[in-house]
């Protein structure tokens, strides 16, 4: 075999090289390939990484480095250490793996402490093997104990034993740089709105509204339940997006202008209430007419300081409510 492995992928276009049977070893061998060109074996089980530890939960944990066989290090010392041994050596702070975690949860507000520990909860939820789900919490100990509990209490498990880290990790100061919530701007610059509207709405109130965005350095984004020339108020408007098309996550704030039977014949649209629902579980802020409130009901949209009147929009701008969350989901 060719010693290089770039050289080998290069010209013979696959990592499967090995399995050719002009390139294959004469001794057996193993490895964790599965995908790629060329691939003629038919690898059982799903170990596909080393080390793990599915052999805890009986199953085939994969080939194994053959400590008689396998590689070692030739023993030849010409480096700048002991003359006595051939060394690898790192800084102790390459076996720091916590501190910088610990760092950044602790820099985080409340509420981005709880989406991670959600996140952790939603992530290891999908994790079949009850051991692996205990060794990650063990190891978030390290991070931060009320964050293992909490994630613990999420999986409804038992905390487990907290595992020795190699190195302890050290408190830093939070840094707020580290936070999202902590640097957000309440103002509308850089930030894109979505104004819905439908047939009868009124087409100067929608410039209005547009002009005062854009003058205060934000994008509109025109949504209705189609894309053309619709009649509105003052004559025609076209949309730049179909409703059931340009979902609400898509934009940091939402608007509507519509009138009390477009409103009404809206209600009855998944698409409609769903845009609305998305808005208020993303605790966006949402600024509307009177006549869409039908909507915002059928959605479930609770009223709070983001929840606003038309000519409100511009002073409240369009920060996330996240003390609206509460309302919507629990967190672990």
């Amino acid at each position: 075999m060719r010693g290089y492995l770039d050289t080998q992928k290069s010209r013979l276009g696959t990592t499967n090289f090995h399995q050719i049977p002009i390139n294959a070893p004469k001794c057996p061998f193993h490895n964790f390939q599965r995908d790629g060109l060329m691939q003629t074996l038919v690898p059982k089980g799903r170990a596909n990484y080393e080390p793990n530890s599915l052999a805890e939960a009986g199953e085939d944990a994969g080939p194994r480095a053959c400590p008689d066989a396998g590689f070692t290090t030739f023993p030849a010392n010409n480096e700048r250490n002991d003359p006595a041994e051939k060394l690898r050596i790192r800084a102790d702070l390459f076996a720091d793996h916590f501190s910088q975690a610990r760092l950044f949860f602790c820099s985080q507000t409340e509420n981005e402490q709880a989406h991670i520990a959600s996140a952790l909860v939603f992530e290891l939820s999908k994790v079949t093997l009850d051991h692996v789900r205990a060794r990650v919490v063990g190891q978030l100990r390290n991070i931060d104990e009320d964050l293992a509990k909490r994630v613990a209490k999420g999986l409804a498990t038992d905390l487990p034993a907290r595992i020795k880290p190699a190195k302890a990790a050290i408190d830093m100061a939070p840094s707020d740089a580290l936070s999202i919530q902590k640097d957000d701007r309440p103002d509308i610059k850089g930030r894109k709105v979505a104004i819905l509207f439908a047939e009868g709405s009124d087409k100067d109130t929608i410039y209005k509204l547009r002009t005062q965005i854009e003058k205060a350095g934000g994008s509109t984004f025109l949504v209705a339940p189609k894309v053309g020339g619709i009649p509105v108020s003052g004559g025609t408007l076209k949309a730049d997006g179909q409703l059931a098309g340009s979902p609400s996550v898509l934009f940091d704030a939402v608007a509507s202008v519509l009138t009390e039977e477009a409103a009404n014949k809206l209600s009855r649209e998944g698409a409609a209430v769903q845009w609305f629902m998305d808005a208020f579980g993303h605790c966006k802020t949402i600024a509307h007419d009177q006549a869409s409130r039908v909507l915002l009901d059928k959605a479930g949209v609770e009223f709070d300081e983001g929840i606003v009147a038309l000519a409100d929009f511009i002073k409240v701008g369009t920060r996330r409510r996240w003390d609206r969350e509460p309302k919507v989901r629990d967190l672990a």
